[in-house]
């Protein structure tokens, strides 16, 4: 169990964390006028191409809604397009990133790559393996289920995880109301 003195230092270290990640993501790196969000989406659509709006909300972990807003805005750039009535479903929406969407994407690839290997080469070799486990065990417990478990000490560590839901994770504020 963590003392209080230990959660001020974890806390700290994460806000730290936060605030370092929000300055190395893709708003640091590119011009394109994209969101961190809207760059992920249009990354995400590049991999998913015609996926269903409904479909890339839950891998976003966003509703439906937000993932339409979203969108509209990379519409606008003219950076994806949306087919309506797919399948024979009249309210279903896939979504396709266009011929400009795929450039900016491949201008946004290239560049995180630099940035990546700008901040990789900062750090002495031989503490990049064990950061990098520590990174993917930090994603695995910050990520919307926290579905993994972690036992034993380093360099033992014993990861078993379980399947979850792909439900998206409602992310509305209360109003204190139930």
């Amino acid at each position: 169990m963590l003392g209080a003195s230990q959660v001020a230092g974890w806390s700290a270290e994460l806000e730290q964390l936060a605030r370092v990640l929000n300055r190395v993501g893709p708003d640091e790196v590119c011009c394109e006028g994209l969101t961190p969000r809207q760059c992920s989406i249009l990354r995400t659509l590049t991999a998913k191409q015609g996926a269903r709006l409904s479909d890339l909300a839950a891998e976003a972990g966003i509703t439906p809604s937000a993932m339409t807003r979203v969108l509209e805005k990379l519409e606008a750039q003219k950076l994806v397009q949306r087919v309506r009535g797919a399948a024979g479903d009249g309210r279903a929406a896939n979504v396709a990133v266009t011929r400009h969407g795929r450039q900016v994407r491949a201008r946004i690839d290239k560049l995180m790559q630099v940035r990546t290997k700008t901040i990789v080469n900062a750090i002495p070799a031989g503490f990049r393996p064990q950061l990098l486990a520590s990174l993917r065990m930090l994603n695995q417990t910050l990520g919307p289920h926290g579905c993994c478990q972690f036992d034993g000490e380093w360099p033992n560590v014993a990861v078993s995880c379980r399947t979850v839901s792909d439900k998206p994770i409602s992310r509305r504020k209360s109003n204190g109301r139930q």
